[in-house]
């Protein structure tokens, strides 16, 4: 499902790589722009909450009025909340769009080449199979405590015969390589003839770079949690200038012309470090992961503070105390756990919360929301003569017809209602009885029993 979202993500983050030509600031520069296109949906979740700060005593006296019959409590409570123009379901909307991205993203951070640049996507897959299929075989052979140097020495420098060694299912140390170019005699010849395809072009890598093994499987030119999972990501530790001085190698021509240009010119890194690594505590990346859990604190924090101030009768469960710690802890985990790409997103998208809700609640707070409403009963009241009806107005119509009131009833109610001011004692004394009865008669019909008209 988030391989679906990626691709207009990835649409939208090459639009932004291009204006900047750095991937860091494009990030900053997608997370300005979906944040500005999620903020409606914010508006509206705000206001939400500043309405149900407003209607809290009301919510408290329900509750103490209909506490012990639940079924009433709820739909007196949804009628309050169709009045007063609430949604208890606003908050959640922004939250699970804000996940969508999130996990939506993995995919573009992980692939920059696939969803940021214009290159052939043939070419970018022919690339990452390369990488694939040597990293597989370099780390069974450093798992086996050998090399690809002392393999053909053993043998003759005969690949056939160092296939023959590498290339067994009956040998654990290479399961990972069976695995890619391994095939039973049964097997349909077309597979038998792509992993021996597969096994030459390995072979030819090996034999102009034969200790091509080595570099691949050393953590300090290139990432062993990534080489084999988003061989992509690998793609620029083999055009890193300052990882082939270093190494005194350059095995970038492994790679497809295209793709190696491409990626010696993409700006996939911050302060000199790639994106593509996942931060550790070794690393000057542990900074991402730690600037994500801060600001995703103080997010949660200063959200918690405003809701506070705006609605000091509401109380923090328990379970809204837990969330106050489980967000930033995740964005913890998060940042750890995956490229440094993801985690830069995270504190680019907390960052701009933290903007965002002290905008909306400056603009969006109770006072201001109080006007609002009054101005938007008015509208309703139009709505409502013209025949329109809210979700909320529907849902309440829903839980009358379930427990047998028609739901006509209350509109009935509100067209027969009469200025009690201008009424006699004696007719508001019949008014107040006819009330009382057709009460009695609601419960009545609700619990089957028999109604006299007193």
């Amino acid at each position: 499902m988030f391989s679906l979202f990626a691709t207009p993500l990835g649409w939208l983050m090459k639009i932004c790589y291009k204006v900047v030509g750095n991937y860091a600031v494009a990030l900053l520069l997608f997370t300005l722009i979906t944040r500005i296109l999620m903020l409606p949906l914010s508006i509206k979740q705000q206001k939400s909450t500043a309405r149900m700060a407003l209607i809290q005593p009301e919510l408290e006296k329900l509750k103490k009025k209909y506490g012990k019959n639940q079924e009433k409590l709820n739909e007196e409570t949804m009628a309050l909340y169709q009045k007063s123009g609430v949604n208890p379901m606003a908050s959640c909307l922004p939250m699970l769009i804000t996940m969508l991205i999130l996990f939506s993203m993995i995919p573009v951070i992980y692939g920059p080449l696939t969803y940021v640049s214009d290159l052939n996507e043939d070419h970018i897959q022919k690339s990452n199979n390369t990488i694939t299929e040597i990293a597989t075989v370099s780390k069974d052979i450093a798992g086996a405590e050998t090399t690809m140097a002392k393999l053909l020495e053993e043998n003759g420098n005969d690949f056939n015969k160092v296939k023959a060694v590498v290339v067994n299912g009956d040998d654990k140390n290479y399961k990972n390589t069976y695995k890619l170019f391994g095939y039973e005699d049964d097997d349909d010849q077309s597979e038998k003839d792509e992993k021996n395809k597969m096994w030459n072009e390995v072979v030819e890598i090996f034999k102009k770079h034969p200790d091509i093994d080595t570099y691949i499987t050393n953590s300090e030119y290139v990432s062993q949690s990534l080489v084999v999972s988003r061989p992509e990501l690998t793609t620029f530790d083999f055009v890193d200038k300052q990882k082939i001085e270093k190494s005194g190698k350059d095995y970038s021509d492994i790679l497809p012309d295209d793709v190696k240009d491409y990626a010696r010119n993409f700006s996939y890194e911050i302060f000199g470090i790639s994106l593509g690594e996942i931060p550790s505590f070794s690393s000057a990346l542990v900074l991402i992961p730690i600037l994500s859990f801060v600001l995703q604190l103080a997010t949660t924090i200063l959200s918690n503070y405003f809701n506070k101030k705006n609605n000091p009768a509401a109380n923090m469960g328990k379970g809204m105390k837990i969330m106050l710690f489980l967000l930033p802890l995740f964005s913890l985990w998060i940042a750890f756990s995956y490229p440094a790409g993801l985690g830069l997103y995270w504190i680019y998208s907390s960052f701009f919360a933290m903007i965002q809700t002290i905008f909306l609640n400056k603009i969006y707070n109770p006072a201001h929301i109080r006007e609002m409403v009054e101005i938007e009963m008015e509208k309703k009241k139009e709505q409502r003569k013209n025949g329109k009806k809210s979700f909320m107005e529907k849902a309440l119509e829903y839980q009358q017809e379930q427990r047998g009131v028609k739901p006509s009833d209350d509109d009935e109610d509100k067209e027969d209602e009469v200025d009690e001011s201008s009424l006699s004692k004696a007719e508001l004394k019949e008014l107040q009885r006819k009330k009382l009865n057709e009460a009695r008669k609601r419960m009545a019909e609700k619990y089957g029993d028999e109604y006299k008209e007193e």
